[in-house]
């Protein structure tokens, strides 16, 4: 998971705002401007309004240039709630880069805010991933078994050098699947992508790393 709990809401009086009520005010002022939530799960994408995405942009410009290099910019869109692969993500970058190159010249290496958040609005209407997706690619992981073991997992996500087992456990943890061993396909592709829509606040995140 890509997305983490850029900010954490609060009413004037202090008082952390509910899930329900942030969501519904999200979609009254019409702010979302991320992914479509994946097929298969009933809910808004939340934290994707055009202050948060400044915010995603800001935390991975970590130089501060004022642009991203394509992986950084992947990482945005994932950010944005979006959920499908790299290859996926790269085609948008590439479609929306070659619109403004002329025939000849390399190909763009660098995306501004601007550009992305246009990116965004182009495919708001685009499909994102789905529940039966993520369900298929976990029993396939698991060799067409029902249940997947943690170290399976573990095993996979190594390959990325982004992302250790610590991080995993600190997905399952905010999934409500920390310390399993064995974990139901079905299950963890639903609890993974409904928490997409519904990322940990920034104090769920420093408790489940403590």
């Amino acid at each position: 998971l890509k997305r983490g709990g850029w900010s954490a809401m609060a009413s004037k009086d202090g008082s952390k705002v509910t899930t329900q009520g942030y969501h519904a005010y999200r979609k009254a002022a019409g702010e979302l401007t991320g992914a479509k939530p994946p097929q298969g799960i009933e809910a808004t994408m939340a934290l994707t309004s055009p202050n948060d995405l400044k915010v995603a942009f800001e935390m991975l410009d970590v130089n501060k240039e004022g642009v991203l290099g394509k992986k950084q910019a992947r990482d945005f869109l994932r950010c944005a709630g979006w959920c499908v692969p790299d290859d996926e993500l790269d085609a948008m970058l590439v479609g929306r880069a070659s619109s403004g190159v002329k025939a000849g010249t390399a190909e763009r290496t660098k995306w501004n805010q601007k550009m992305l958040m246009d990116l965004l609005e182009e495919n708001k209407n685009r499909e994102n991933t789905s529940v039966a997706s993520v369900q298929q690619a976990l029993r396939r992981l698991a060799s067409n078994r029902a249940k997947i073991s943690r170290e399976r997992i573990v095993e996979f996500i190594s390959q990325d050098h982004d992302l250790s087992e610590a991080d995993i456990d600190q997905v399952l943890g905010a999934i409500g699947m920390g310390g399993a061993k064995l974990l139901d396909c079905d299950q963890l592709a639903a609890k993974l992508l409904d928490r997409v829509c519904n990322p940990p606040s920034v104090l769920e995140m420093h408790e489940l790393g403590s």
